[in-house]
């Protein structure tokens, strides 16, 4: 539902984008290729767990009802290693060698641990009995073949791919990841690495959102371009065909070369809402055109990282199939006042200390030191100029 209105809350511009935000297809992937993303259909063992009866140490397969006194001497017949095929059995009066993961031989019940035995020539020497079935490991114990074992909904960790690989799946479906395109507008943008000249600034906004998202596993495609309205247009016509969200950085303010938004408008973008009653970020953009969602963010280093956290952030985490997409909340101490206008909602950037929470110096959202060593966004709410120390306060958790 579209806002005519301009400087929505916060809580609502949020509103507005989850309800508008809709889930992206399901893709089969490698498991290889899967981190982080959610799983879109619920996953059955193609087979049992252990696959076979096998020995949780290095040591003796042996049959307990052959020892009748202590010490009892038994000839080693032979040894099986893991990842051997063959099959083998106890004879009478004999033991087997086993390594961790092999397979236990027909007629064995128990597994002697290596540093539990003497070995003599041949024979291995038990001065003690050890229990029926210690040390093995039985066939389907963990997981039988056509359990669920894993539900839709799940976030594939480095566990869970590792524990879908031991099954022996090689693929998996999962809500596809959102293709990105960013679109970082300014003449003055200059790449790090080159000479500035008077007048230039290093380009920080596409090294924060390259990196943001490639910590997520998307791999986005990025765009310099000056100033020029067919430019940004040009830019504009390649992310659409290529990518489920576009980000704008810079020109959707209201200077002579602020064009994002004129830009949009024409390319018949159905706004979702535009300017947010926060700071950073308020001429804050958010629209959709078919399955497609495009911000406008202001340029600023600070504001493109906070709108990245509470924005496109929670975007890209409900195309995902995530059930949590918001940073997480918290509330901790406040270690000192903080003053500010009451027309908008604040983030600062602060510093977790226990129950406490530190604001950081350099506030101003051209400043990127204090991002640079924070860890939450301190919420300041709308409407009041004075929280002070010891007070409760949100934070969001980056």
């Amino acid at each position: 539902m579209e806002r005519n209105n301009i400087y929505i809350t916060f809580e609502e511009a949020q509103r507005l984008l989850l309800e508008s935000v809709k889930l992206n297809k399901s893709v089969k992937v490698p498991v290889k290729e899967s981190l982080g993303c959610i799983l879109s259909e619920n996953v059955y063992s193609p087979i049992d767990l252990p696959p076979f009866t096998n020995s949780a140490v290095d040591g003796y397969a042996i049959n307990t009802d052959e020892i009748s006194e202590l010490p009892a001497k038994l000839e080693v017949l032979g040894e099986v290693r893991a990842g051997k095929s063959k099959r083998f059995s106890i004879s009478k009066g004999g033991a087997i060698k086993v390594f961790t993961g092999s397979p236990i031989p027909d007629g064995a019940d128990a597994v002697v641990e290596v540093e539990r035995v003497e070995t003599k020539d041949n024979y291995i020497i038990l001065n003690e009995k050890p229990k029926k079935w210690k040390n093995i490991r039985f066939h389907g114990e963990e997981i039988k073949k056509g359990e669920k074992v894993l539900e839709a909904g799940v976030e594939i960790t480095p566990q869970v791919a590792g524990f879908l690989s031991i099954m022996g799946i090689k693929y998996v479906k999962v809500y596809k990841k959102p293709d990105v395109f960013v679109i970082v507008t300014g003449s003055e943008i200059v790449e790090p690495g080159r000479k500035l000249k008077y007048g230039q600034v290093y380009d920080a906004n596409s090294t924060s959102l390259y990196t943001a998202l490639t910590k997520i596993g998307i791999k986005p495609k990025i765009e310099r371009v000056k100033d020029n309205f067919k430019d940004v247009k040009n830019a504009f016509k390649r992310a659409y065909k290529s990518s489920d969200i576009i980000i704008f950085t810079g020109g959707i303010s209201m200077g002579d070369y602020d064009m994002v938004k004129i830009l949009v408008q024409g390319e018949g973008v159905k706004r979702i809402f535009y300017k947010v009653r926060q700071k950073p970020g308020k001429p804050l953009f958010f629209g959709k055109k078919g399955r497609k969602y495009i911000f406008g963010i202001p340029g600023n280093p600070a504001a493109v990282l906070t709108c990245f956290y509470e924005y496109v952030l929670p975007t890209i985490k409900k195309m995902m199939g995530y059930k949590d997409v918001l940073l997480k909340e918290e509330e901790k101490i406040l270690s000192r006042d903080i003053k500010k206008k009451g027309d908008r909602l604040y983030f600062l950037r602060g510093k977790i200390e226990g129950d406490f929470v530190i604001p950081l110096p350099n506030q101003e959202s051209h400043m990127l030191s204090s991002f640079a060593v924070a860890d939450c966004l301190i919420l300041a709410p709308q409407g009041v100029e004075l929280i002070k120390q010891g007070e409760k306060v949100k934070i969001h958790r980056l």
